[in-house]
């Protein structure tokens, strides 16, 4: 005999009446305000049914909220902005001109202007409520209604009362497309619910599976194997998608927490949108609107900190369909800083973030222009969401990276919870580590690894990597023939166009990989004994500061110096050189300076080690 089916019943039932008498009332209005937003009735339906589908899906929570419409038209207006952007086309062939006109207005307005008056007006929130779903104060909100409320009646000639008329003419378009039955929408949300429930059960058995949770025993010591007994072969289980979290305001990072990038400044929200409107850039190197183009939903939230130094930072969160293309976001999330060629833009520094989500970086970088700006960027993907958060310190450096991680914490821990789970809160920890892929040549130096050099405002340029049949980057001191090796080169040169330096100034690497590490070994051992004679063979040559720089990666080493060759009593050439080996692979890289326009030794050693960071990734 089974208990409390009848009870469980009903209350089933009750929870299907709320929802369907929720969705008769609202579902029409929604599809005029999204249509209305983003002028393509397609795109339009299709945000708000996902909406809906998943409002379903969660209505034990959605049902729950002060008024479940805030949940539903905040996802639906983010679907169909995305969709819209994604078609990057119009559907307004057969829209009469009137309500055509209407639409154009609406398009010309800025995105913040626009929304807060489709909420006030169109969706019929208060100013209060309409200046909190877009994180804005009051007075912020009515500043932007009123513009935006100027320039539409301006546009269609009307007067500012009779907007909200205009509005509603939408309704006709927007509603030709009818929009699903509410059973048919349960349906849909019910198997999503279904689908992520087992995929989320498959996704624990398989991390118990090889944790080990089922192992009978753990022994105290490692018994050595047998020759005759091979140990068992274990498959890793393919990556499972697990269920994307809805994405609110809630789960992004408060003015308190971003505080930890700039301790001791009082912080503000500037803002809080879906990057739908302008260029969508909004931080320095990012090179497009959205990192998953292909995404499901997008929030980005900025930050000032008040008074001096001043600081601000950006952060972004994006929704991908799967986690592989999450993983893709967010290599193209750290690539944009990785590959960046802002002038006098330096990657300082990068390192990698255990305990948080599953994969998340650090990088720090710097502007070297008056005044030096500095920047960190952190980076995490947790299953289908990659948050990042960028950090501008201008005149001082940024934030430690102990500071950054937590603040990377903050954000995943807050993503994690929103996805309902019961294990958000870690301990961070981060090593350092070579810098990720900048999407140039792999093996080879990138724009972004180059220090600034003097007065130069102008950026670093490299040309494409090549082979090596001679070695542009050798001297007569050392006389690194590569080809004579008969080893397999590439080689990279950068300069600065339009920079006022002499013809031979710029920089140049070359590296061979030899048969086996040995070799390699013994290619730079000649080299340096070359070096070190070429005093004595060339009475024009100084060779100076000899110094080797520690390598933390395993079979590296390296050695530079500083040679001068007098050209006349009047002239003399200066040239930085540094030989770097990692395992079978030697890299030389040869700066030739201009008189004023130099790198200091410091930064020269760095940028070789860089250069040894490099041929890591030929592996």
């Amino acid at each position: 005999m089974r208990t409390g089916t009848p009870g469980r019943r009903t209350a089933s039932r009750r929870g299907e009446e709320r929802f369907d008498s929720f969705y008769h009332a609202t579902r029409h209005s929604l599809l005029v305000q999204s249509y209305a937003l983003t002028g393509d009735p397609a795109a339009a339906h299709t945000g708000v049914r996902d909406a809906y589908t998943a409002a379903w899906r969660h209505w034990g929570k959605v049902s729950g909220l002060d008024d479940p419409s805030d949940w539903v038209r905040a996802r639906a207006w983010r679907l169909a902005q995305r969709r819209h952007g994604s078609r990057r086309r119009r559907s307004r062939g057969e829209i009469a001109t009137p309500h055509s006109a209407v639409l154009t207005a609406l398009e010309k307005l800025p995105g913040d202007q626009r929304r807060v008056l489709l909420l006030t007006r169109l969706a019929g929130l208060s100013l209060p409520h309409a200046a909190a779903e877009m994180g804005l104060s009051t007075d912020a909100a009515g500043r932007l209604r009123e513009r935006a409320t100027t320039t539409l009646a301006a546009s269609l000639e009307v007067e500012p009362g009779a907007i909200r008329g205009r509005l509603l003419s939408l309704a006709d378009p927007a509603t030709r497309s009818r929009l699903p039955r509410a059973s048919a929408i349960r349906r849909a949300g019910s198997r999503r619910r279904t689908s992520h429930t087992l995929v989320a059960a498959l996704a624990v058995a398989a991390v118990a599976v090889t944790s080990g949770a089922f192992a009978y025993q753990e022994p105290d010591e490692v018994a050595p194997r047998r020759a005759s007994t091979p140990p068992p072969r274990v498959s890793e289980p393919a990556p499972v998608d697990r269920p994307a979290p809805i994405l609110d305001a809630d789960d992004l990072l408060d003015r308190d927490q971003a505080a930890r990038l700039g301790p001791g400044q009082r912080w503000r929200t500037v803002r809080t949108d879906d990057n739908t409107g302008g260029d969508g850039i909004n931080t320095t190197c990012q090179q497009e609107r959205f990192a998953d183009p292909g995404g499901v939903a997008t929030l980005v939230r900025e930050f000032k900190a008040r008074g001096a130094p001043a600081r601000s930072a950006v952060q972004t969160v994006e929704v991908s369909e799967s986690v592989r293309q999450a993983r893709k976001a967010f290599e193209t999330t750290l690539g944009w800083y990785a590959g960046c060629q802002v002038a006098r833009f330096q990657l300082l520094t990068a390192y990698r973030v255990g305990d948080i989500g599953d994969e998340a970086q650090l990088l720090t970088a710097r502007v070297w222009s008056r005044p030096v700006t500095s920047y960190s960027v952190a980076v995490a993907r947790t299953g289908r969401v990659v948050t990042s958060t960028l950090g501008e310190s201008v005149g001082v450096r940024s934030a430690r990276p102990a500071q950054l991680a937590q603040s990377l914490d903050d954000a995943v821990s807050l993503l994690c919870s929103g996805a309902g789970s019961d294990d958000c809160t870690h301990e961070p920890s981060f090593t350092a580590v070579p810098p990720p892929p900048s999407g140039e040549e792999p093996g080879v130096l990138a724009v972004a690894d180059l220090p600034p050099v003097g007065r130069i405002s102008r950026p670093w340029v490299g040309t494409d990597a090549r082979p090596a049949p001679v070695n542009p980057a050798l001297t007569t001191c050392d006389r690194a023939d590569f080809s004579r090796a008969g080893v397999r080169t590439r080689t990279r040169s950068f300069l600065i166009p339009r920079a006022k330096v002499p013809r031979r100034f710029g920089l140049t690497e070359t590296y061979g990989e030899f048969p086996s590490p040995d070799a390699a070994r013994q290619f730079l051992r000649q080299v340096q004994a070359r070096i070190t004679r070429c005093e004595d063979r060339n009475e024009a040559a100084t060779v100076s500061a000899t110094r080797t720089v520690p390598l933390t990666r395993a079979g590296s080493e390296s050695v530079l110096w500083d040679v001068v060759t007098e050209i006349s009593d009047d002239e003399s050439v200066r040239f930085r050189i540094g030989f770097v080996r990692v395992r079978d692979t030697v890299a030389q890289v040869t700066f030739s300076p201009a008189r004023r326009d130099d790198i200091a030794p410091r930064q020269f050693d760095a940028l070789v080690t860089r250069a040894g960071d490099r041929l890591g990734e030929l592996d």
